[in-house]
């Protein structure tokens, strides 16, 4: 989303205390060692939802290092040029799968890819605006908004069926999913919220040494699913004026 206006004053906007959009990053660290770890036990995985897809799993580590790198840049110091090529990548990336050899993948559904794709273009927007004339902004925007609140209602109900059917590795799966879509649509309806250093300074003019190359949720991630409970990984994403 384009939030330009998250340069207004800083009492003015709503911001969250710096220790906790820290802890929210190193949350989101701890999501990224759980990918990493399940994409080294291909055996486990397989065994536990039926499959092991080892694109998703880096796809899902990426994603969650990202989130980490935005709201702990002090833990996971990444540029954000480098995130925007990743993400921009990821995007075309899953774009190619969904209509190659993710078909040709018997456990995969073309929609996840697709899902995936529209993730990383989101999160790609979180660290680099898109070009986009502000009517076609508006409507980018809220189409994105309506896909988080989707997103986040859904890892609610799978969260639920996993937790009851005694599911932990698709659970903790769930509950990554649950927390991307969660701060996504939060940094979407308020662009300061989880913007690190937003709230102790008032930014200077670009390239001054008061502004802080800090980004506001512009697009989002998509999901990314598990056997019959899927799994999404769908990430935020911000915009840069830096």
């Amino acid at each position: 989303m384009d939030h330009s206006h998250h340069h207004m004053p800083d009492d003015a906007a709503l911001v969250a205390p710096e220790w906790l959009i820290s802890s929210i990053g190193i949350l989101f660290l701890g999501f990224a060692g759980f990918y990493l770890w399940r994409l080294f036990r291909p055996t486990m995985v397989k065994n536990a939802i039926g499959f092991f897809d080892w694109e998703g799993e880096a796809g899902h580590f990426i994603c969650m290092l990202a989130m980490a790198s935005h709201m702990a840049a002090w833990l996971i110091p990444i540029p954000g040029i480098a995130w925007s090529w990743i993400l921009g990548f990821g995007t075309l990336y899953y774009a190619a799968r969904a209509m190659t050899w993710g078909k040709r993948l018997t456990y995969n559904k073309q929609w996840w890819d697709w899902t995936h794709s529209a993730m990383f273009l989101g999160m790609f927007t979180m660290f680099q605006p898109l070009p986009l004339a502000p009517l076609l902004l508006t409507v980018f925007n809220g189409a994105m908004v309506l896909f988080w609140v989707w997103f986040s209602g859904y890892y609610v109900k799978d969260s639920v069926l996993d937790a009851r059917a005694g599911k932990p590795l698709s659970f903790t799966s769930d509950l990554a999913h649950l927390s991307m879509g969660v701060a996504m649509l939060l940094m979407s309806l308020f662009p300061a919220l989880l913007m690190p250093g937003h709230g102790h300074h008032h930014h200077g003019a670009a390239g001054m040494p008061g502004d802080t190359q800090q980004c506001a949720p512009m697009s989002h991630p998509m999901p990314h699913h598990e056997s019959h409970h899927g799994s999404h990984e769908h990430a935020p994403a911000l915009n840069c004026d830096n």
